[in-house]
């Protein structure tokens, strides 16, 4: 967990962006204006895949980043166009709504299809009236001290006090929804912010990763979210993936997961046995940081998620062997250690 602000100072960091990046704030509603078209009542039947495809990627909705990874969601375009009839009819309370797509008992509506896209859709769609629930804005109220629901509690519940919450900072703050959210990703990304566009680099944003193979040349991931990005694209692919399967909350994937005592950065099951996994990737930090992070995650985990039979397991990955990370498997039980390379070749293409 990050810092504690005031509402001063975290509006404060809104206001800044807003004044040197005027332009990638007509962009934000340029796309808020677009989707809300787009995703109305009116036009389900005319949204296709790709369309919906188009929406999920940063550098077209100029708001969420990492919503793109669920390709279920989209797979059965009418199972989709009539979830979206539920999620954005208003003669429906919302939280009842809400309780269809993801119910607290039973299977989601669609698998795959979390607060982390439904959320961002209400709001396109009725920008006065529905705030974004994802990992940022969860943790941008508690570091508000503005966050009073539990995880416990059922999803739609805790969204309608989210929102309440999101409400109440608007009208603090004399600014609508949407900016309430932007506040939070600059709240808790910083400088990181996928909203901070570098100047003179243009208003488009950085494709999504893709996937790469074939010669084997090192390579190192100038940031580490894009190697947290590469492993949950490609989960599957991986060594880990074979064993284990990534934990689902609300229907998204736990990655950046939030716990009273930090935020993990993958958190798996083992397929088999269903112990927890905390998986933990280096970034830079010291090395007894990293493991003792990792043991306070896993006691968090023991505590609040595993089952009387189920045990906690801890991975660190990092891109280079580390002996002090070594020496303290010797005598930390459940740690494992990784570290990853990257591959790719350049294919030669004959003219025609």
């Amino acid at each position: 967990m990050g810092e504690r602000l005031t509402i001063e100072q975290a509006s404060k960091l809104l206001f800044d962006w807003m004044r040197r990046q005027p332009d990638e704030v007509k962009s934000q509603q340029a796309a808020l204006e677009y989707y809300g078209r787009y995703f109305s009542p009116e036009n389900i039947d005319k949204i296709t895949q790709e369309g919906f495809k188009d929406f999920l990627l940063l550098k077209n909705n100029r708001h969420w980043s990492g919503i793109h990874r669920q390709s279920s969601i989209y797979s059965d375009m009418n199972r989709l166009q009539q979830c979206l009839r539920i999620l954005l009819d208003e003669s429906l309370e919302i939280e009842n709504r809400l309780e269809r797509i993801i119910p607290k008992n039973g299977p989601a509506f669609i698998k795959g299809l979390g607060k982390a896209v439904i959320t961002p859709l209400l709001m396109c769609v009725y920008p006065d009236k529905y705030a974004v629930y994802n990992r940022i804005s969860e943790e941008g109220l508690e570091r508000l001290g503005r966050k009073t629901f539990k995880a416990s509690e059922p999803f739609a519940r805790r969204y309608l006090a989210l929102n309440r919450a999101c409400h109440e900072i608007s009208k603090e703050i004399q600014q609508p929804l949407c900016l309430v959210d932007s506040m939070f990703s600059l709240m808790v990304h910083g400088t990181g912010s996928p909203l901070i566009v570098p100047q003179g680099s243009g208003s488009d944003t950085p494709e999504e990763p893709r996937t790469v193979g074939g010669e084997e040349v090192a390579l190192s991931f100038p940031m580490e979210k894009f190697l947290q990005e590469f492993l949950v694209e490609n989960w599957t692919k991986t060594a880990l993936g074979k064993e284990l399967d990534l934990y689902i909350e609300d229907e998204d994937v736990a990655t950046e997961y939030q716990t009273d005592v930090g935020r993990i950065d993958i958190l798996a099951q083992d397929k088999s046995t269903k112990d927890w996994v905390v998986i933990e990737l280096k970034k830079g930090r010291d090395s007894d940081k990293v493991v003792g992070q990792v043991l306070r995650y896993m006691g968090w985990v023991k505590k609040h998620k595993a089952g009387s039979n189920e045990n906690v397991r801890g991975i660190i990955i990092t891109n280079e062997s580390d002996d002090r990370i070594k020496y303290a498997m010797l005598v930390t039980q459940g740690i494992s250690f990784y570290t990853y390379r990257v591959s790719f070749e350049l294919v030669p293409e004959q003219p025609l």
